[in-house]
């Protein structure tokens, strides 16, 4: 017995990127998930897991966004402090 491989294949995050214009195009003309899927040469699976995945901020923006977080509560808590310190020196 014959077994087939199925050939995966991989799409980078710009190819993926310039699929889902070229998908949201699509929607905007009215087409269906499964038109849509088959125009891009992917299943609706893929597809939907693509939309997913562009939805969600990426973990790097994450860390940046905690990172600047944390900054900017230093910079409150700094900017208080001179506050304090120019109302004394005023007083």
């Amino acid at each position: 017995m014959l077994r087939y491989r199925r050939h995966v294949q991989s799409f980078t995050e710009a190819e993926i990127a310039e699929k889902l214009k070229v998908a949201e195009a699509l929607r905007g003309e009215g087409k269906r998930v499964y038109e849509i899927a088959r125009v891009l040469g992917v299943t609706d699976t893929t597809y939907y897991n693509w939309l997913k995945r562009a939805e969600k901020p990426s973990r790097s923006g994450e860390a940046e966004l905690r990172r600047l977080r944390r900054e900017n509560a230093q910079l409150k808590r700094a900017v208080k402090s001179l506050a304090g310190i120019a109302g004394v020196a005023q007083g």
